[in-house]
């Protein structure tokens, strides 16, 4: 009785294996199109169709964002607006895994940059005044400026003012304070320039 019913498990179990692998790119399509009309019902633009999530993309606060074509956003990636915050990216724009960005004036990021995983580029910072509660004080805030081919490496954090210009590499869990040159290869923490590329 046990080996017939093994027997029978096993076969049971080849039979679902192989009607999974005839419906799996049925069932990826039906996903990219599911997360495709979520992401649309939480933003005030037309999302592009060749946006690609590889999981629920979390837009909070105001939703004032807008991406171009061919933008790719890994999981649990985070963007947040708030008051009149805007979050701009191009085409090409690859955002991963775990990172977040938030704007309460500006976060624009150009095309073709690469976003490593777990980064945070916020272009606002709590108030710290003698005398008042931190949390009381509010934000003050710069935009943040990302041009073209960028790439930010894992957990790097970009902090309110800064300009990374054209072609900028910024090291893993770097903490960018300032505005770096074009073409430069930089990291630490703070980031500071390595080397031109």
């Amino acid at each position: 009785m046990k080996n017939l019913f093994m027997r029978s498990f096993k076969g049971l179990s080849v039979l679902l294996s192989f009607i999974f692998r005839l419906t799996r790119p049925f069932f990826k399509i039906a996903n990219r199109l599911v997360l495709l009309a979520k992401t649309q019902s939480k933003v005030k633009f037309s999302v592009p169709v060749s946006s690609q999530f590889d999981g629920e993309l979390q837009i909070i606060g105001t939703a004032n964002v807008t991406w171009g074509e061919h933008c790719r956003f890994g999981k649990d990636v985070i963007l947040e607006t708030q008051g009149d915050g805007a979050i701009e990216l191009g085409n090409n724009v690859r955002i991963n895994q775990g990172t977040v960005i938030v704007a309460h004036s500006r976060v624009s990021i150009a095309n073709d940059c690469l976003i490593g995983e777990y980064c945070s580029i916020r272009d606002a910072n709590h108030e710290i005044k003698v005398g008042e509660l931190i949390r009381t004080q509010g934000h003050s805030t710069a935009a943040i400026k990302i041009e073209n081919n960028c790439w930010l490496g894992r957990g790097a954090v970009v902090l309110k003012g800064v300009t990374l210009h054209e072609g900028c590499v910024v090291g893993a869990n770097s903490v960018v304070t300032k505005s770096l040159e074009k073409q430069v290869v930089a990291a630490g923490v703070p980031c500071k320039l390595i080397r031109t590329r």
